[in-house]
């Protein structure tokens, strides 16, 4: 009874905090989102570019695509590494440049078994017309940061403790949860 009590208690302040924060929850002007601009039922899930849950839940978001009302807006959360900060500021600013090139981007990263290297997202970002030296030289101004540190700031207000991390209205999911409860929690 104490445990289901505590988990309530969690549960009434995560929505209160979403409350709080749904302004920066639903945010998307930085391009990072994928489905319908106006869609009603909103997924927002925060991940980290080396994590393999996220690739795995990231088959699942695209299945969800199925309905044309889905929006998903995706929030940086990058902690494994540094190489998951230096991924989160290139999305960034591709997603700023267009919205189909970071979603491009986004696929590539999560579809590849492994981190591809410098070398790899060279090409592929050749093949979008984006010069990746050029996208390094920016990775570091003030706006890519403040974006950056918009939601790694809003994870830790939520209290997100890994990735992925899902919101749907007003409730975290916190890991991978897989499509199913994804796709009932949006049709509600």
């Amino acid at each position: 009874k104490y445990e289901q009590e505590k988990i309530e208690e969690i549960e009434i302040e995560n929505k209160k905090k979403i409350l709080e924060s749904k302004e920066l929850i639903v945010n998307s002007k930085n391009g990072l989102y994928l489905g319908n601009p106006y869609g009603k039922k909103v997924l927002v899930e925060f991940f980290d570019y080396n994590c393999s849950y996220c690739k795995k839940a990231h088959e699942d978001i695209k299945k969800l695509l199925n309905d044309p009302d889905v929006k998903i807006i995706f929030k940086n959360f990058p902690i494994l590494s540094e190489r998951s900060i230096e991924l989160a500021k290139l999305a960034i600013v591709i997603g700023k440049l267009d919205n189909k090139k970071f979603n491009s981007f986004h696929e590539f990263i999560f579809t590849n078994k492994k981190p591809p290297s410098e070398k790899q997202i060279s090409n592929f970002l050749s093949g979008l017309d984006l010069n990746y030296d050029r996208l390094k030289n920016v990775l570091n101004e003030d706006d890519v940061i403040k974006d950056l540190e918009k939601d790694v700031n809003l994870a830790k207000n939520l209290k997100l403790r890994g990735t992925p991390a899902f919101i749907i209205d007003d409730e975290i999911l916190f890991g991978y949860v897989g499509y199913e409860e994804l796709e009932s929690k949006l049709s509600n």
